[in-house]
């Protein structure tokens, strides 16, 4: 019967793949991929400190580059942005970078060129967080 036989083709070249199949580089390459998409997470997320979220003010950046990173969280794409922060009332620009989880929805959003609304603390520009909701 022609479907056994092709069953029987596929046991056989499966059995074989596996056998060729390095289980320590696979689980080597699924380690150093975890940990990327760890330090990326952990570089996208604000921690929420009660002092801190006190003393945010809201602020405009302008996104001078935005570079995609190989790599999707969920549905949301992880990219690298570099701002230069305007704060209310004028004053010396500040040059801001952050990693990012951005959904397909913003996207557009963050063309280079483009302004964002965020929040910071002043003078912390490690606290940059873009407000997606404005």
């Amino acid at each position: 019967m022609p479907f056994l036989s092709d069953l029987t083709t596929l046991t056989r070249h499966a059995n074989a793949s596996y056998r060729r199949m390095d289980v320590g580089a696979t689980l080597a390459a699924a380690q150093q991929s975890m940990e990327q998409a760890r330090r990326v997470m952990a570089a996208s997320v604000v921690a929420h400190d009660p002092a801190l979220d006190a003393a945010r003010v809201r602020a405009t950046a302008t996104v001078t580059d935005a570079r995609q990173l190989p790599m999707m969280l969920g549905m949301n794409a992880v990219v690298e942005l570099d701002l230069i922060v305007t704060m209310p009332g004028g004053g010396i620009p500040m040059p801001a970078s952050r990693t990012e989880q951005v959904a397909p929805l913003h996207l557009a959003r963050v063309a280079p060129g483009s302004e964002l609304q965020v929040s910071l603390v002043p003078g912390r520009p490690d606290t940059v967080r873009p407000e997606w909701g404005v």
